[in-house]
């Protein structure tokens, strides 16, 4: 069985973090985690609602690339929909992904997670295809080994990536191991209908998860308990322990050995240190 536990390890293997506020700046992230005692966080680099992406100040050039910096990585906009109906909003999205690439490269931060997209009735096939040519478009354009990781959805609406087969039909059709893989979103898979609610079904899921995709192409997670029940398809997250997954699943996967040095990001609602609380709490 993949997804058992390590029963010789001392300590849960993951890289802690959590989603770090930019209030006050990119600048103020560092010590933000350092504050915290966190090796990890995720950052929007540009305003997520926004088509129009910030350039990043001359002082900001490599912050997060320095041998004593935090490990950062950044979440992609909202807005971005490679597989959109609508011809401006595939061409905005390809610009607003080649622009958060170029402003990465210069931030010093090496891992974008993003949202697959929306078909919007085209159909999940055509869809996963318009995304992967979209991807591979962008990242033939942007030299170096900056990786796009596709995070796995509350299967809402006409979102792809619900499924860990859609997530591994999107991977092939890159063809781009190197640089793609998946960030696995807890809350948004519970929501989706895989059964997180104990550590046993947990860890079954994550054998799922090894025979579909392949454990080694999950390179980040998102750390979320899930307010909504299982299936429900709405992505709504609740802080550790105070939703329908709880602590024991959340730390069962956390502590498998596959995952060792992989971002564990909590997103959970509240502040900064609210989400740092809630992340120790999964990997004490």
């Amino acid at each position: 069985m993949f997804g058992s536990r390590d029963e010789a390890a001392e300590e849960v293997v993951m890289i802690a973090g959590i989603h770090a506020s930019t209030t006050g700046g990119l600048a103020c992230v560092p010590g933000t985690l350092g504050r915290l005692g966190l090796p990890c966080g995720q950052i929007f680099t540009s305003n997520q609602q926004q088509w129009k992406g910030r350039v990043p100040a001359d002082a900001e050039r490599g912050l997060f690339s320095s041998p004593d910096s935090p490990l950062v990585i950044a979440h992609g906009s909202y807005l971005m929909n490679l597989a959109s109906t609508r011809p401006e909003v595939t061409a905005k999205s390809s610009v607003a992904l080649l622009e958060e690439l170029e402003r990465m490269a210069v931030l010093g931060i090496r891992i974008l997670v993003m949202h697959p997209g929306a078909h919007l009735g085209a159909g999940a096939d055509e869809g996963l295809e318009k995304v992967a040519a979209g991807v591979s478009g962008v990242l033939a354009k942007v030299p170096g080994d900056s990786a796009i990781l596709f995070e796995n959805t509350a299967s809402q609406g006409t979102a792809l990536g619900g499924r860990f087969e859609e997530l591994r039909r999107l991977l092939d059709l890159v063809g781009n191991p190197a640089r793609t893989g998946v960030c696995l979103d807890t809350c948004h898979a519970f929501a989706a209908g895989y059964d997180l609610s104990t550590p046993e079904v947990a860890l079954a899921v994550m054998d799922e998860a090894d025979r579909v995709l392949g454990l080694d192409r999950v390179r980040a997670f998102h750390v979320n308990d899930s307010l909504s029940k299982l299936g429900s398809r709405r992505d709504r997250h609740a802080r550790v322990g105070d939703g329908r997954i709880g602590l024991g699943p959340l730390r069962a996967i956390a502590a498998m050995d596959v995952f060792r040095d992989v971002p564990a990001v909590c997103e959970t609602p509240g502040t900064d240190d609210d989400r740092a609380e809630d992340i120790r709490r999964v990997l004490s």
